[in-house]
This record gives C-alpha cells, structure tokens and sequence, in this order.
C-alpha cells in the first residue's frame, strides 16, 4: 500500500497546501467549484497561466534546475486533479501554477537525496519493474506493439526506464524513511462514527447503513492510508526545510 500511495501523496500534498493558502493571503479567497458529475471537456481542463518559455529556470532546489517545459506539462496533470477533486480548473491558474511548481520542488528533493544515498534500484530490480509497467501497457492498449505506444506518446524506451529508475528510486528511499503505521480500535470507531456522521447528513436511510463489523476492514485501510500519507507528508516538509529553495517565477 506504501508503493502505491507515495506519488499519491506528492501530488495531494501540493495541491492541499496550496488549496489552503499554506500561509498565503489568497487563502481568504473562495475557490470556484464544479459539480463532480459533470462531464468535464478538453476546453474545461485547459489552464490559462501566465507565460512561462520550455527552456526557461522557473526554480532551483539545492543548485538543480526545474524547467518550464516540466511546469508546463505538470500543470496540465494539476489542473486534472483538481478537476476530479471538484475544482474548476479555468477559475484557479495561479493555484494549479504553485501545486504544480510545489509538486516539482517535492519530487526533485526526494530524487535527489535518494541518489545521494544510495536507493537507486539494482539491474534486476528494475527490469521487473519495467516488464511489469510493459504488460500493463499492453493491457490498457490492448496491443502488443509497444514500440507504437512509445510513439504516440513520443518517448523512447530508454527515457521510460530512466523513469521507472527514478521512481523505483524515489519509493526505495521513501519506504525505508517511513515506517509501516498500526491502526488501535479507537481510531476505527472513530473513523465508524465519521461515517455514520456523514450518513446522516447525507440523509441515507438506516437500511442501507453498515454496521462496524461489515466495515471494520475497510475502515482499518483507511485509517491507515490516512496514517502514512501524514506521515510522509511531514517527511516531505522537513526535507523542504533542509533544502535550498529558490522559485524563480
């Protein structure tokens, strides 16, 4: 489950910070919602920002350089996720700009204090992360060409086992720096409570309501989903604090 949350957690935590104000004065403004049901078009999801040039230095962390190019794509990926959490993304440019920025700054310090220290995967390690990202390919696509996949998405495969090196990288280092979090029974009737409290207020009826034993799974997995992703989310922010920051836009 730690795996699969990590990147997760970069993206929300930039987005949530961000969508907080994370000491900004732009917190006191309301942000624009959409219904989450309705079907959202391409022209809903293209943000307006500010001009920003594919070469151009928009943020250095710790003497490394970020890119426009790399704003501009991670931004578009932003603007999505805010569509999903029920944000418009046309309303909020200069938020999806930050959380996007954020989310760079976050990714490119663990990248590199997991270089520094030595979490960079083995051969064999990687080439069974690739073969597994490979058949996944082929599943979604439906096609066993994946020289075609590379092309319609123009990468090469060299460039996507570069990537799966950095992720598989970036997990490792994540993985042994956070430890695997217990859920007490407390906490999963807290959590049944919560859900009764948001049954009601939904108007649900008392038929269609679990009881905690139904749901003390679930419940559990939840807890401690909430558990780890606070956790790194702290480990992030102390790791911001170590690093040498400086936004350049």
């Amino acid at each position: 489950m730690k795996k699969v949350l990590i990147l997760f957690v970069l993206a929300l935590f930039s987005i949530v910070m961000v969508a907080c104000g994370g000491g900004d004065d732009t917190a006191e403004e309301e942000t624009p919602e959409v219904d989450p049901e309705e079907e959202l078009t391409e022209e809903d999801l293209d943000v307006e920002t500010s001009d920003v040039d594919e070469d151009e230095v928009v943020a250095t962390v710790n003497g490394d350089d970020i890119l426009g190019a790399e704003l501009i794509e991670n931004e578009a990926m932003v603007g999505q996720q805010y569509a999903m959490m029920g944000m418009d993304p046309q309303e909020n440019p200069d938020m999806i700009r930050e959380a996007a920025l954020d989310q760079l700054i976050n990714t490119k310090i663990i990248q590199q204090n997991a270089i520094e220290e030595g979490f960079e995967p083995s051969d064999e390690e990687l080439e069974e992360e690739f073969n597994n990202f490979v058949e996944q390919l082929k599943e979604q696509h439906e096609t066993d060409n994946v020289e075609e996949i590379y092309e319609e998405f123009e990468v090469t495969e060299e460039e996507v086992r570069e990537d799966i090196k950095m992720e598989v990288a970036m997990n490792n280092y994540m993985e042994a720096n956070t430890e695997e979090t217990s859920v007490t029974e407390e906490e999963i009737e807290q959590a049944y409570d919560d859900y009764l409290a948001q049954a009601e207020e939904m108007e649900i009826g008392e038929d269609e309501i679990e009881d905690l034993d139904e749901m003390r799974e679930s419940l559990e997995g939840q807890v401690q989903e909430q558990k780890q992703s606070e956790q790194m989310q702290q480990f992030i922010e102390d790791l911001r604090d170590e690093s040498d920051i400086e936004i350049l836009i």
